[in-house]
Order: C-alpha cells, then sequence, then structure tokens
C-alpha cells in the first residue's frame, strides 16, 4: 500500500471540507480540554485532602469550670479526659491548650486577616481545649469514649468541613466530565458527517478502485486519517487552552488560596502529565468513529 497517497488523499480532504473540519477541530479541543480539566479537578481535589490530612486536628472543648480553672489539666475532670485520649489507639498527638493558651491563638490566627472579628470576640469566649491529631484523621472513632463525659461540652471535628470542600471539588469534577461527554457526543456526529460527506464525494474513485484490487483498508484509510488529523489539531488546541487558561486566569484568581495553602494548586507539570493522554483519547476516538462510521455507511 503507498503510504504517500492514503496520506495525500487524507490530508486533500480536510481542505475539501474546510468548514467542517474547523468544526470538528473546535469541537473536539473543547471535549478534550473538559476531559483534561476533570483530571486536573481530580488531582486538585486529592491534593487539597492532603494539605488538609496533615494538619487537620479533633478539638474536645472542655466545660466552663475547666476553662475558668485549670491552667494546665491538672484537675481530675481534666486528667480523666486526657487519659481516655491517650490511652486510644491511632492517637498520633495529644496538646492540651487552656482558655488564655486558646486566646493567643485566636488572636495570632485572626490579627491580620480578621481584625475586627479579634477586637469582637471577648478571651472569656473561648473555651480549653484538647486538641488531637490522629493517625487516620478521618476515622474519630477514638475519641467515642470521652463524647458523652459530662466535662467535655463539644468535639469539634475540622474534618467535616475537609469533606465539604473536597465534596464541593468532586462536584465541579462530575460536572466537567459531563459536559465533556455531551461534547463527545457532537464530536461523534460531526465525524460520522464528515466521513459520510467525503465518502460520498469520493464514491465513484472508491468503486473503480476496489474493481482494481485496492483492498476495504486501502481505500477506507484516508478517511481514518482524516479524522485522527482533525482530533490531533483539536488536541493540541486543547492543550494550548488549558496552559492558556491557568496563566491567564486560574492562577491570577485562585494566586491567594494557593498562597494561603487552602487548595492544592494546578501546576505545569500536571498539564504536561495530562495532554498526552487527551492526544491518545483523542486519536482513538475518532480513528474510531470514523471506522465504525464507514463499516455502517459504505458496504462494498
Amino acid at each position: 500500500m503507498k503510504t504517500g497517497f492514503v496520506f495525500r488523499e487524507a490530508f486533500r480532504g480536510l481542505g475539501r471540507n474546510i468548514t467542517m473540519t474547523i468544526a470538528l477541530v473546535i469541537t473536539t479541543a473543547i471535549s478534550l480540554a473538559l476531559l483534561a480539566t476533570g483530571i486536573l479537578v481530580t488531582n486538585m481535589s486529592q491534593g487539597t485532602k492532603e494539605i488538609y490530612l496533615d494538619r487537620v486536628e479533633v478539638m474536645v472543648q472542655l466545660n466552663e469550670d475547666i476553662s475558668a480553672k485549670d491552667k494546665d489539666c491538672s484537675s481530675d475532670a481534666c486528667r480523666e479526659v486526657m487519659d481516655k485520649i491517650e490511652g486510644a489507639d491511632g492517637i498520633q498527638s495529644v496538646t492540651y491548650r487552656s482558655r488564655e493558651a486558646s486566646w493567643e491563638r485566636f488572636v495570632e490566627i485572626f490579627q491580620h486577616t480578621d481584625p475586627q472579628l479579634v477586637k469582637e470576640t471577648s478571651p472569656d469566649a473561648l473555651p480549653a481545649a484538647i486538641h488531637v491529631r490522629l493517625e487516620d484523621p478521618l476515622n474519630t472513632e477514638a475519641l467515642d469514649p470521652v463524647r458523652d463525659l459530662p466535662q467535655v461540652s463539644a468535639v469539634v471535628d475540622q474534618v467535616d468541613d475537609l469533606r465539604g470542600a473536597v465534596d464541593n471539588l468532586d462536584s465541579v469534577r462530575n460536572a466537567t466530565f459531563l459536559i465533556a461527554a455531551i461534547q463527545a457526543v457532537a464530536a461523534i456526529f460531526l465525524i460520522a458527517n464528515m466521513v459520510q460527506i467525503a465518502a460520498f464525494n469520493r464514491r465513484h474513485e472508491m468503486s473503480i478502485m476496489r474493481m482494481v484490487g485496492a483492498s476495504r483498508w486501502y481505500t477506507q484509510a484516508p478517511f481514518v486519517i482524516e479524522a485522527a488529523v482533525a482530533a490531533i489539531l483539536g488536541a493540541i488546541l486543547a492543550a494550548a487552552g488549558l496552559f492558556l487558561g491557568k496563566a491567564v486566569v486560574l492562577d491570577k484568581a485562585l494566586a491567594g488560596l494557593y498562597q494561603s495553602r487552602l487548595i492544592a494548586p494546578i501546576t505545569n507539570g500536571q498539564i504536561w502529565e495530562v495532554v498526552p493522554i487527551v492526544v491518545i483519547v483523542g486519536i482513538i476516538f475518532a480513528a474510531v468513529t470514523a471506522q465504525v462510521t464507514l463499516r455502517a455507511y459504505v458496504r462494498k
């Protein structure tokens, strides 16, 4: 088989249906860019989870009597809670903070970000608390023995906030994959229409080639390559859009969150890792769609 003829016919076909080729490239680019975005958001969600799990802790807040009188957890009531926590499995570290220490920590965290909140909050409003780091932050069963003790006013689990943030990122990811699937359906119809029109325009040429002994693959290969080339162009456009969107929109919009380590950043390295996947998926998607269309449309 003369490969030069096959590729020449494929590129000639792209030029004949230039408007449909452009529409296919753009639709494929959007679909693949959304697919890549979904993968990147998945990575961001996992990275964000790791950031928070590395510093998340459970705060066992103690009642007013301990908060007002106990500076170093020396009272029997406080020691009871501390001993139960330290004796449980899965505990990484335990730290007691008196009311005064809790206030100092509160001021340290919020004096620059929300000075008005610090001004409006009384030092007596913060309880003494035992801060617990767990070996598995998602499993808080080790604290069940202290939850119902009378001297424990509340058990504040920061993991709940983490789950909410991760759930929001997962929702964005799912929506992105859904839109990508819808765009993929549109790309399927465009590829099918492009192949049908190209095959119809070259039906007499294909018939003659088959009559002189050309194989089915030889006559159909240009259409498959035509669709694959359009997909490659779409993948390149999608990759360029990802890098441009990151630099112009994402990095500027999320710069503060990145610096505060509230969410994990999307890096150029992560995009480079996704680009080959996008290119391969685009080529296989387009080639398979074109081949199936030819099998259904071209009977001889």
